[in-house]
């Protein structure tokens, strides 16, 4: 039986941190899925956290939240790994590091990348001044570490794993190759942490992207007529650019629906469903699985493959542009599921994969990614193309005369 109960989501730092310290300490926690900032935070879950905020934590009677806290608390209920330091002083300083880390790194970073992949409002002045901060970030922990293993004493601790959680949301957007060679003892922290086994056992293979993703303006539609703007209707004043958060608890507006959402829920089954048959079967089970229970009214399958094969370099590089891809989906991830793969070798490879999704407009579901035009799509049958779909899903096939070499699972 869990300890107790986490509420968020696998791709949340602040969540994932506190996932990777239950690993450390050996403690089974459930993880209820949760996003506020897609999905909306519920009136049961404010009943029980009224901020909405993720993480939380649910033991009995006991409920805590704030990032730091709850991570905290998870170090702290057995103490194995010594997560929180062997002193007192050790202690005050893992948890100056959990704060800088939660505020200063992690806002800044956010207010970076979130308008590069229309999370947020792009401008371009705030942009570049989040940008500036984040890299005086950087020099900062990169000079801290200049004479020192980890942050605090001589082994890992919870600040560790917190800074890096946070700078692994950095390297999936913004800290390209450029940047990460020119802090190295920072990125040496990072390689060091991320490469434990807790850590890899719950964030998998790291995204390291190639290039700092460039913000792509929406298209513009045609000027619609002008109305008298009504004085009650108007715009609320924003909040400081210092206040916003990176996982805000929900939008400062009502939140447009996801296309897919107008469809209902599937009755053949739920998607989450064969996610979990994946995950827990042999592929060729879970794929013979969804044969007897696939309904194309409900669901289509979609070849995708990335239009500019000439650009591909290193193979490493190429499944980071692919994870990058898949982090930027997120908005979609409760109607998509799929694999993406490069075939080949460096400087001669492939990238290309399958994906089912709910409904059959393939651009409602990908067209959240900014680089969704970076890639075409082309419809799959079940039946006909069956050994493409499954050797992509089981990474076991070739394309177009290469081999397999790399993939990542979108799930």
């Amino acid at each position: 039986m869990a300890y107790a109960k986490l509420y968020g989501f696998a791709g949340n730092p602040r969540t994932r941190a506190s996932l990777v310290a239950a690993k450390f300490e050996g403690l089974d926690l459930e993880l209820v899925e949760t996003n506020p900032v897609a999905d909306g935070a519920s009136e049961e879950y404010k009943a029980k956290f009224p901020l909405g905020l993720i993480p939380a934590l649910e033991k009995d009677d006991f409920k805590l939240t704030e990032a730091t806290a709850v991570a905290t608390y998870i170090a702290s209920v057995e103490n194995k790994a010594g997560l929180l330091g062997a002193t007192k002083e050790e202690a005050a300083s893992v948890q100056q590091w959990l704060s800088w880390g939660n505020y200063h790194l992690l806002r800044v970073t956010g207010d970076w990348f979130a308008p590069l992949i229309g999370r947020k409002p792009y401008n371009k002045t705030a942009v570049d001044a989040a940008k500036e901060t984040t890299l005086k970030n950087l020099d900062y922990l990169n000079k801290t570490l200049a004479d020192r293993t980890f942050l605090v004493g001589h082994r890992i601790t919870l600040a560790d794993i917190f800074v890096t959680s946070v700078l692994y949301r950095g390297t999936e957007f913004v800290l390209d190759t450029e940047i990460r060679a020119a802090y190295p003892n920072v990125f040496r922290l990072f390689n060091t942490v991320y490469h434990q086994p807790a850590f890899l056992s719950v964030a998998g293979e790291p995204t390291l992207i190639a290039k700092t993703v460039v913000f792509t303006p929406p298209k513009k539609d045609a000027p619609a007529k002008k109305e008298a703007p009504k004085k009650e209707a108007a715009a609320p004043k924003p909040k400081a650019a210092a206040e916003e958060e990176e996982e805000p608890a929900a939008p400062a507006e009502p939140k447009a629906k996801h296309p897919a959402e107008l469809l209902g829920n599937a009755k053949s089954f739920p998607l989450d469903e064969f996610k979990r048959q994946y995950s827990n079967n042999e592929t060729p089970d879970a794929f013979k699985w969804l044969e007897e229970h696939f309904d194309p009214q409900e669901y289509s399958l979609w070849k995708v493959t990335y239009k500019y094969p000439e650009e591909l370099t290193q193979v490493f590089m190429s499944a980071n542009l692919i994870g990058g891809f898949h982090s930027r989906l997120e908005a979609s991830r409760k109607y998509l599921f799929g694999s993406n793969a490069v075939y080949g070798v460096s400087n001669d490879s492939k990238i290309a994969g399958a994906y089912m999704i709910r409904g059959s407009d393939y651009k409602s579901i990908f067209d959240v990614a900014p680089d969704f035009e970076s890639y075409d799509y082309a419809p799959l049958d079940i039946k006909a193309d069956r050994d493409f779909i499954l050797g992509c899903w089981a990474w076991d096939n070739s394309f177009e005369g290469k081999p397999f070499a790399d993939a990542k699972v979108f799930k």
